[in-house]
C-alpha cells in the first residue's frame, strides 16, 4: 500500500490533483455501487415496503452521517491550511480534537435518537410495515453510530495526510465486505432490513481497521496520541465544517419534504424516490471525490500563501466536475429504464415511473457540479460563511420553493425538476461569489 508522499508544496498542481483524484473517485464510486446494492438487494429480497422503508430512514440517516463529516472535513481542512504554513504541531491538536469531539455529538444523538426513535418516525408519517421497517433499520445503526461517525473523521484525516490511496483501500474493502454480507444476511438468512444494517456496521468496522494502518506504518504526520487535546479548537473546527454539514442534512431536510409530498401521491411514489436517490447517489459521490481532491490541494497552497495555485486547483476541478454532471445526464437519458428494473421484480409500473424520475432528477447534475465546487473552494480557504450560503439554497430553500411551485404547473412529474430548479438558480449566486472571490487574494487567518 505503499506509495510516494504526495509533495502538496512542489509537485505540480495537476500531479497532486489527480494523485488525489483516482483514489477519492475509486473510492467513492464502490461506495456508491455498494449503497445501490444494498438497495437492490433490499428491493429483490423484502419488496417495495422495504424501498420506502430506506426513504424513510435516508433522512435521519443524513443528518447523522452531516455531523460526522461536518466535524472531519472541517477538522481535516484546518489541518491541511496548518501543515500549509508548517505548523505540524497545531495540525495534530486538530485532528486530537476532532476525534474528542465525533464521540461526544456521536454519542449524545445516538442516545437522544434510541429514545425517541418512535417519535422521529411518527414525525414523519411512517406507518404499518414501513414503520416497522425503518424502525428495525434505525435501532441498528444508531447502536453504532459512535465508530460509523470516526469512521468518517478518520477517513477525512488519513486522505488529507497525503495517504488518499489508503481512505480508498478502506472505502473499497468496507463497500465490498458490505455486498458479501448483504447477500448473505438478506437473500440467504431471510434478516430483511435488519441484516442490511448489521451488514453496513460490519462493514464500517472493516473500513476502520484498514483506515489504522496509516497510524500503525507513520506515514504522514499524524499520530493517536493525547498531544494538543482540549477544546480550544472545537468551535472552529465546527465553523468551517458546517457548509458540508449543511450540504448532507439538506439531505435529511429535502428527503422528509420529498417522503410528505409523496406520500399524498400513493406508496408507489415513495418506492420510486429510492430508486431514484439510490442511483443518483454513484453521481453525488463521484463529485464529492472530485472535490475531495481539490480540498487538501486548495487548503494547503491557501495556508502557504499560494493564491495561484488554488485557482489552478479550482479550475481544474470545476472542469471534471461538470463534465462528469453532462455525462451522468446522458447515461441516465439512454438508460432509464434498464437501471430501474435493477431495483424491483415483475412490477413494470415501478419501472416506468423511475425512469421517467430518474430522466427528470439527472437534468440537475450539471449545475450541481459547479455548485458544489464552488461552496468547496469556499469552505477549503475558511469562507464558511459563503459556503453555508450557497449549501442551503441550493440543498434545501430553493428545492422546498421548487417542490411547491412546479408541481402546480406539472402535477405528474413536477416534483421530479426540483432539484433543477434549485442547482440551476444556485448557479447564478454561485458564478457572482466565485467572481468577487478571484477579485480579492487568499489570505488565511492566524491559528488559534
Amino acid at each position: 500500500m505503499a506509495s510516494k508522499s504526495i509533495d502538496l508544496k512542489n509537485d505540480p498542481i495537476k500531479r497532486s490533483f489527480f494523485r488525489y483524484l483516482m483514489p477519492a473517485i475509486t473510492g467513492m464510486v464502490i461506495k456508491s455501487i455498494f449503497i445501490m446494492v444494498d438497495t437492490i438487494f433490499i428491493g429483490r429480497g423484502v419488496g417495495p415496503d422495504g424501498l420506502a422503508a430506506i426513504s424513510m430512514a435516508v433522512p435521519f440517516f443524513s443528518f447523522f452521517t452531516a455531523l460526522a463529516m461536518m466535524i472531519g472535513i472541517g477538522g481535516s481542512a484546518l489541518m491541511s491550511i496548518e501543515f500549509g504554513k508548517g505548523n505540524h504541531q497545531a495540525g495534530q491538536g486538530l485532528f486530537v480534537q476532532s476525534i474528542l469531539l465525533a464521540v461526544l455529538v456521536a454519542g449524545g444523538l445516538a442516545l437522544g435518537g434510541r429514545f425517541w426513535l418512535d417519535d422521529i418516525l411518527a414525525l414523519v408519517g411512517a406507518t404499518g410495515q414501513i414503520a416497522v421497517y425503518s424502525g428495525q433499520y434505525l435501532g441498528i445503526m444508531l447502536n453504532f453510530f459512535v465508530l460509523y461517525s470516526l469512521g468518517w473523521v478518520l477517513s477525512c484525516f488519513v486522505r488529507n495526510d497525503t495517504n488518499p490511496a489508503l481512505a480508498m483501500y478502506a472505502l473499497a474493502g468496507g463497500a465490498l465486505m458490505n455486498i458479501v454480507l448483504d447477500y448473505l444476511f438478506i437473500m440467504r438468512f431471510g434478516w430483511g432490513v435488519e441484516g442490511a444494517a448489521y451488514a453496513t456496521i460490519i462493514a464500517n468496522l472493516i473500513s476502520m481497521v484498514i483506515l489504522l494502518i496509516h497510524f500503525l506504518t507513520r506515514r504522514g504526520h499524524l499520530r493517536f496520541s493525547l498531544s494538543g487535546i482540549g477544546v480550544d479548537r472545537m468551535r472552529r473546527i465546527l465553523n468551517i465544517g458546517l457548509p458540508i454539514f449543511f450540504i448532507e442534512s439538506s439531505v435529511a431536510a429535502t428527503s422528509m419534504v420529498f417522503n410528505t409530498v409523496l406520500l399524498a401521491k400513493g406508496g408507489l411514489y415513495i418506492s420510486v424516490y429510492s430508486i431514484v436517490l439510490n442511483t443518483a447517489v454513484l453521481t453525488l459521490f463521484i463529485l464529492v471525490g472530485i472535490g475531495q481532491a481539490c480540498q487538501p490541494i486548495i487548503s494547503f497552497n491557501y495556508g502557504a500563501g499560494a493564491v495561484s495555485k488554488v485557482r489552478e486547483t479550482l479550475f481544474v476541478g470545476l472542469k471534471f466536475a461538470i463534465a462528469t454532471g453532462l455525462a451522468a445526464v446522458a447515461i441516465v437519458w439512454l438508460g432509464a429504464e434498464s437501471i430501474a428494473s435493477l431495483f424491483v421484480v415483475d412490477n413494470p409500473e415501478l419501472v416506468a415511473m423511475a425512469a421517467i424520475a430518474l430522466r427528470f432528477y439527472f437534468l440537475a447534475y450539471p449545475f450541481m457540479g459547479l455548485n458544489l465546487m464552488v461552496a468547496n473552494l469556499f469552505q477549503a480557504t475558511e469562507r464558511s460563511a459563503s459556503a453555508t450560503v450557497l449549501s442551503l439554497a441550493r440543498g434545501f430553500v430553493l428545492v422546498v420553493i421548487g417542490l411547491l411551485v412546479i408541481p402546480v404547473f406539472l402535477p405528474d412529474n413536477g416534483v421530479w425538476l426540483s432539484l433543477l430548479f434549485a442547482e440551476a438558480v444556485t448557479v447564478l449566486f454561485s458564478l457572482v461569489m466565485l467572481r468577487r472571490y478571484l477579485r480579492t487574494p487568499a489570505v488565511p487567518v492566524q491559528a488559534h
